[in-house]
């Protein structure tokens, strides 16, 4: 329902893609991630804070959802980098400038690259920059 309402704000864009990416997204957001992001948290909770932590878990979520959205993409480069930002947003237990580094570069190049696409689907490369900023500011 919230998925509607925002494709509903940003435009009136209800092409065939967008309904298979609504479809996916309700998809993705199923009991066994919600789990997953549980114990995700609860693991990496030893070696850091609360709030990377936070940050660490949104990013490796991100990469998963974002995996299962756009599975018909080919592996290299996109598939490539989706699995790159959850082993970097991993490493953000050992060194915040690694998940800082890439998830700004990686939501800048996702900008461009998807710069056609439905202003929806921006939302998670802004947060993906706002990540990657957030890593340092709470570091």
């Amino acid at each position: 329902m919230v998925v509607c309402c925002l494709f509903r704000i940003f435009g009136k864009d209800r092409s065939r893609r967008i309904q298979k990416l609504t479809n996916r997204i309700y998809e993705s957001f199923s009991l066994p991630l919600i789990f997953a992001c549980g114990l995700l948290l609860k693991s990496i909770l030893s070696f850091v804070s609360w709030i990377r932590v936070f940050l660490i878990s949104w990013g490796v979520i991100d990469g998963i959802v974002s995996y299962k959205m756009y599975k018909e993409e080919k592996f290299f480069p996109y598939q490539f980098i989706r699995f790159g930002r959850i082993a970097a947003n991993l490493s953000g237990v050992i060194s915040p400038i690694i998940p800082f580094i890439w998830n700004i570069s990686d939501g800048i190049y996702s900008l461009i690259i998807y710069s056609r696409a439905h202003p929806t689907e921006h939302l998670s490369r802004v947060g993906r920059v706002t990540n990657g900023i957030m890593h340092i500011a709470f570091s």
